[in-house]
């Protein structure tokens, strides 16, 4: 058989050396990463925010992230980011979440971004060369107002949502549309990339493991319940959540004390895996 010519009677190699990729204007392309743990005392989640140093948006607080090498994937880009930009160790759960794609997100020039969800325990951060300062927030999502607040700092930024209702084929789909409500924003979208992030979580908790990335090694059930109670934004039955999630578990035979503020000791379990 031979060789498989196009139209113009070229092979595929012969194509491939007259072929200019010049002729297509050609995008840059970046990583975020929404990186979230669960409180010292698992009241609520944090995010973990990067303050910009250099415009664009200097000065304003934004996720983790940077450019992808020419040579590089973007989970690889991720990965390197995370470590250089907060010192945070790469074994970590990320999975990736969203592409940005408007053409005026970044007002330097046409850019890309492919964003990544990062479940972990809370731990010190340490701000990379792109950075002033790396802090972890309390985030928070009830009655359509996004909210991430850092005490020590004095921070709050808010959002409110705008639910809005669109056709994707014959399915009615709802999106949410966010205007700002305090004098401080995030840079870039970012706040659309952490929204995505917590609707993400919320949904997929439902049918997998995932909320397991934001316990320590050993727990107890009370504190797997109080994770799964913040994510969702409501309150479980405790017979009912238990005897769904004793089969992912196992006991450690020893009682532990719970994490949740004023937790008593409680049999300790870990995670069973897949």
């Amino acid at each position: 058989m031979g060789e498989i010519r196009n139209k113009d009677g070229l092979t595929e190699e012969e194509f491939l050396k007259q072929y200019k990729p010049s002729k297509y204007e050609r995008p840059s392309v970046t990583v975020d990463m929404l990186i979230l743990c669960m409180s010292r005392y698992l009241d609520n989640l944090k995010v973990l925010l990067i303050q910009r140093k250099n415009h664009p948006y200097i000065n304003c607080w934004a996720l983790a992230g940077g450019f992808v090498g020419i040579y590089e994937s973007t989970y690889d880009a991720a990965c390197r980011e995370l470590q250089e930009e907060t010192g945070l160790v790469t074994n970590t759960y990320l999975e990736q979440l969203y592409t940005m794609s408007n053409p005026d997100r970044d007002p330097r020039m046409r850019v890309i971004d492919v964003a990544y969800i990062t479940l972990m325990r809370e731990q010190p951060v340490l701000a990379g060369d792109d950075a002033k300062k790396a802090l972890w927030f309390d985030i928070s999502l009830h009655d359509d107002i996004l909210e991430l607040k850092n005490e020590e700092e004095n921070i709050n930024i808010k959002y409110c949502l705008h639910k809005k209702i669109f056709k994707n084929g014959v399915v009615d789909t709802t999106g949410y549309t966010q205007e700002s409500i305090t004098d401080e924003k995030l840079a870039f979208d970012h706040n659309e990339i952490i929204l995505e992030g917590l609707l993400r979580l919320k949904n997929k908790i439902l049918y997998s493991d995932i909320a397991f990335n934001l316990l320590p090694e050993e727990f107890t059930l009370p504190d797997v319940k109080r994770v799964y109670e913040v994510i969702l934004g409501k309150e479980l039955y405790k017979s009912n959540f238990n005897a769904n999630i004793k089969s992912k578990l196992i006991s450690t035979d020893c009682k532990i004390t719970s994490m949740i503020k004023g937790g008593k000791k409680a049999a300790g379990y870990k995670y069973k895996g897949q």
